[in-house]
């Protein structure tokens, strides 16, 4: 065609921006003919059906879905800080069971069930929690190693582990973490005094439980 003005109708769907050393120009994508018919056909469907899930008009759909997103936002904040709440809570728990007096060494290992997603970044606000009771509680300088796991509610051969070790001496940290990866198959690594990996298969307190206190001790 001599011009765009001879396709009569057509549609931008996007544009891509290209970037020269002595101009600035763009790439730009059309559809037109039997495309752009298929192209606002699947629209119009994708657009109706998110309507539907949506319980609103076509029309509502951009307001709607703000509004999910900011339902997320404020569901996810309030998941946040229940956990935070919740790992306090756990760390005071875990301390006081461990029964240590305020010059002795922490070392303790803690297994939990859980079904979430993000079971490794709980285990991550455990330990934050846990390494600010004891700078509040126990005498400046106390010594800790600490090994906290995470097995979902019904496992298989395929399921996950999570595995978190945190203490005072780097060296220490490292050698529990390359005692699970050689006694149990953990998968992971760390820097400094945190390690974390994973473990695949079925976790079981008398076995594998078992393996990382004969680590720690």
């Amino acid at each position: 065609m001599p011009s765009l003005s001879n396709l009569q109708l057509f549609i931008l769907p996007h544009t891509e921006s290209l970037s020269r050393s002595s101009t600035t120009s763009a790439r730009i994508y059309f559809l037109s003919g039997p495309r752009l018919i298929a192209y606002l056909g699947n629209t119009h469907s994708l657009l109706t059906s998110t309507a539907a899930t949506l319980s609103c008009g076509p029309a509502l759909v951009p307001e709607r879905v703000e509004q999910v997103v900011e339902d997320r936002k404020r569901a996810t904040k309030r998941v946040e800080d229940t956990e935070s709440e919740l790992a306090s809570l756990l760390s005071k728990e875990m301390l006081r069971s461990a029964g240590n007096g305020k010059d002795a060494p922490i070392v303790l290992h803690n297994h939990r069930i859980d079904d979430t997603s993000n079971a490794l970044g709980f285990l991550s606000s455990i330990s934050t929690a846990l390494i600010n009771e004891i700078t509040s509680l126990f005498t400046p300088g106390s010594q800790y190693l600490i090994v906290l796991s995470s097995s979902p509610s019904t496992q298989t051969s395929s399921s996950t582990t999570v595995v978190m070790i945190f203490g005072t001496d780097e060296k220490k940290v490292k050698e529990v973490g390359d005692s699970l990866k050689s006694k149990l198959g953990v998968k992971g690594g760390g820097k400094g005094t945190k390690w974390s990996g994973k473990f695949t298969g079925v976790w079981k307190g008398a076995r594998e439980g078992a393996t990382v206190e004969e680590a720690i001790a």
